[in-house]
Formats: C-alpha cells, sequence, structure tokens
C-alpha cells in the first residue's frame, strides 16, 4: 500500500515557496507521495506548483487532488499532466473530479455526469497519443464552437492529437476521485485508479468497489484492470476530542461529497445520513474545510470516528489495514499543518503509522 498526504495544510501557508518546502519535507517524512488541490482562487495554480514540488524532489510521487474536466480544455490537462510526467520521471497522477471549490468560486455547481463522462474519455485519449475527433474537441469550448469556415486556411488537422511527446514518455496513471454511484460507474469506464472519498468507512468502501467492479464488467472490461485508492482524513491524537477537533473541518469537507446534491447518495447507516445531509445544508464554502464552521460543528462525534482515522495511533494503523484488506492499494491521508496540536497529531502519523504501513521504506531509511 502507498500512503499519500497533502502539499498544502489550510492552517498554514499557501505562499508557493513554502509547498515547495513542504514536499521536500514529506519526501524526507517518508510519504509515497503527494497531492495538490486545482484549485485556482484559493490555492496557487496546480500545475505549475507540483512541477516544482516534482523538481525538487526525487522519488515522492505528486499528482492532483483534484482537477476538473470545467476550468481547462482537457488538451490542456493532459499536456500539463504528461509534460510533469516527463520532468519527475514517471511520478505523476492526474486525478480528475466533476469540480467542487474550484467551480464553486466560479459560481456555477459541479459538472454534469455526461460532461464528467466525456471529459474523462477525453482525458484519457489525450494522454495515450489517441485521436480526439474535432468536433468532440470543440465541444468543451462551448460558445467558441462555431466552425471554421471564416478561417483563412486551406485546411485545419483531421483530429485533436497529443504528439509532441518523447520517445520514453510513459501514459500518467488517470485517476477519478468519486463517492456517488453515478460517477463511480463513468469512473470504472475509462480511468486506470478510482480514488473514493468515502472516508475510512470499511462498508462504504466495499460498496464503492463492488459497484465499480460491478460496472467494469457489464461494460465488457476486465475488472482486475482496475485499481482503488481512498482519501482518508488522518489525525491521530492521544486525546480523542482533540483528534475530532483536528478532523471535523476535513471530514465535514469530504463527507458532502455524498451529497452534492442536498441528498445523500449510496448505502449508509440513519446516522451518517443524517449528518451528511446536515452537512450539506449549512455548508459555507467562505469556510471550506474549517474546523470551526457550523458544517464541521454540526457532526455527531460517532460520525468522526467513523469517517477519519482517528484517536491513538494503534486503532488507526489496525484501520487502515482493515482498509488494505479490502484491495485498496493508495491512501491520501489528509493530515493538518506541521504547528501545534497539529503537528503533534502529524509527528504520530510519521513517527507511527507510517513505519508500521510502510516498513524500512518509510522515515530516515531513505
Amino acid at each position: 500500500m502507498e500512503l499519500w498526504t497533502s502539499l498544502v495544510s489550510p492552517a498554514e501557508s499557501k505562499d508557493p515557496r513554502a509547498i515547495v518546502e513542504r514536499a521536500r519535507t514529506l519526501e524526507r517524512d517518508g510519504w509515497s507521495g503527494a497531492v495538490f488541490p486545482d484549485s485556482q482562487v484559493i490555492s496557487p495554480e496546480a500545475f505549475a506548483i507540483l512541477s516544482w514540488c516534482a523538481s525538487v524532489t526525487t522519488h515522492l510521487k505528486v499528482g492532483t487532488g483534484t482537477s476538473n474536466p470545467a476550468t481547462r480544455h482537457p488538451s490542456v490537462i493532459a499536456s500539463a499532466a504528461a509534460a510533469i510526467q516527463v520532468l519527475s520521471s514517471g511520478r505523476f497522477t492526474l486525478s480528475i473530479g466533476r469540480g467542487d471549490s474550484s467551480l464553486a468560486y466560479l459560481g456555477v455547481p459541479p459538472v454534469p455526469m455526461k460532461f464528467f463522462e466525456t471529459g474523462l474519455a477525453t482525458i484519457q485519449s489525450y494522454l495515450r497519443g489517441e485521436p480526439v475527433s474535432m468536433p468532440i474537441a470543440a465541444k468543451f469550448l462551448g460558445e467558441l464552437d462555431r466552425g471554421v469556415a471564416e478561417l483563412s486556411v486551406a485546411s485545419i488537422p483531421e483530429t485533436s492529437t497529443m504528439s509532441w511527446m518523447p520517445d520514453d514518455y510513459v501514459k500518467p496513471e488517470l485517476e477519478a476521485t468519486a463517492s456517488g454511484p453515478k460517477s463511480i460507474a463513468i469512473a470504472a469506464r475509462y480511468v486506470d485508479r478510482i480514488s473514493f472519498a468515502l472516508g475510512a468507512d470499511t462498508e462504504r468502501l466495499k460498496w464503492g468497489i463492488r459497484t465499480a467492479r460491478e460496472e467494469a464488467e457489464r461494460s465488457g472490461r476486465d475488472p482486475e484492470t482496475l485499481s482503488f485508492g481512498a482519501y482518508v482524513p488522518c489525525y491521530p491524537h492521544e486525546d480523542a476530542e482533540v483528534a475530532r477537533d483536528l478532523a471535523r473541518g476535513m471530514v465535514a469537507s469530504m463527507s458532502r461529497f455524498s451529497a452534492m446534491h442536498k441528498k445523500a447518495s449510496g448505502p449508509m447507516t440513519e446516522r451518517d445520513r443524517a449528518n451528511v445531509e446536515r452537512v450539506a445544508a449549512t455548508y459555507n464554502m467562505k469556510a471550506h474545510g474549517a474546523s470551526s464552521s457550523d458544517q464541521a460543528q454540526g457532526l455527531d462525534p460517532e460520525f468522526i470516528d467513523n469517517f477519519a482515522l482517528v484517536g491513538p495511533a494503534q486503532g488507526c494503523i489496525d484501520r487502515v489495514g482493515e482498509i488494505e484488506k479490502l484491495g485498496i492499494d493508495r491512501l491520501v491521508l489528509w493530515t493538518g499543518g506541521m504547528q501545534g496540536r497539529a503537528g503533534e497529531s502529524y509527528r504520530v502519523t510519521v513517527d507511527e503509522l507510517l513505519p508500521a504501513v510502510l516498513g524500512s521504506r518509510s522515515g530516515a531509511a531513505l
């Protein structure tokens, strides 16, 4: 199993230079990889940051966490991803979702499911160097899709194909971040990996994996070609109340994905459904990820305990083992900053959880 974390903590500086220093620290601390959110208004430009982080590290994998098919044309996303893949010698993962804060701060909701599906299929084709039809490529340009009859050229390319890659190019992994049955099913038809935003709840993760495998088989794809990951808030601490307070902001942000349109999706207990729908009804995007927000303060302690990795280190380690047994081979552990109580929790993660899961590959052994 790989253990990844985030390159940015809302509690600390989002200065690009500080983020690059964090990448160096994460590599020294033994993480397998790190993601950076593609949310252009509240975070620095994701692909520039990831390129910079790749250039100052040697083995830390990097990826978007996540991007979307709306704020950039699929060809632009694919070209940026392929460039970082080459620069990093194969350490890049491109993760695509339907868009959250990146679109909310532009005044629009997540992309529709059909748009999401076309986006995934098109990005995958570009990454593979396969031709994309001009009507499909132009479709993403909205009202600019007016044809080329007035263009002063004799001819244009018959297809849109990304062809600049060097001979040693290896296609980067395309991942979809998903939480509902429709997005999981769409992802199962096109991507290399699905990472679930369902927290640490093993029953929900079992459901997600089963949904993906069934759709892959139904669509004629070998389910064994799919890899699985999960995004999980991770705040171990001997004091359970401290752990919950540290986790609640990210638990609220992540659990909301299961009720993006106000009604909870997928199987869950009545208690969990009530928490998720309460988060969705009270969510304040201006306090995105904040533990002090109304949405975070409204969470039941039991819900936080089930959704996140909180409490003493050994309990968190045991739960990671249970998740790994499901067939999930990558966890993106959303940790806090490196100062104060968040820093105490982070050190527990690095000093106890990482060595237990990764063994000699973690920490100073690198």
